[in-house]
């Protein structure tokens, strides 16, 4: 399948980027924005679980950088799996070493993504989750 910008609807989608840098998120959000999905931006990893304790559902994807302040991404991971294991988690990362990707895996996340990540990868990796989300739904209401 293939997934681009112009032919994604995802308008009754929620996403949340975990990320520090700002010019790291303006690249996910410029590559996201035209698909209508709801983006939820959360700089630190505190604030984060601060955001999924108050939510009732806080997402249906997420964006989960491992360097981020106050919280590293492994350990938000590890809390947000623990509490919402159907949410799928989507590393992504600068630092792509053997050791982070399997601690990243033992967290739970689903998907790992090395930076700079490529916009067709991004939409793809994305796509693939909420479709498979899509389909657990159908699934459940027939």
């Amino acid at each position: 399948m293939i997934y681009s910008d112009l032919d994604q609807d995802w308008k009754d989608r929620k996403l949340i980027i975990v990320e520090d840098d700002e010019a790291g998120y303006q690249y996910f959000e410029s590559l996201l924005k035209k698909t209508g999905i709801r983006i939820v931006w959360i700089r630190n990893g505190v604030e984060f679980v601060n955001y999924i304790e108050k939510e009732e559902y806080p997402a249906d994807i997420i964006l989960m950088d491992i360097l981020i302040p106050l919280k590293n991404g492994i350990d938000a991971t590890r809390i947000v799996k623990e509490k919402y294991p159907e949410i799928p988690v989507v590393i992504v990362t600068a630092y792509a070493s053997r050791e982070i990707r399997e601690k990243s895996f033992l967290a739970g996340c689903d998907a790992y993504l090395t930076k700079p990540i490529l916009p067709h990868t991004l939409l793809k990796t994305v796509g693939e989750f909420l479709d498979k989300k899509e389909m657990v739904r159908e699934s459940s209401n027939t």
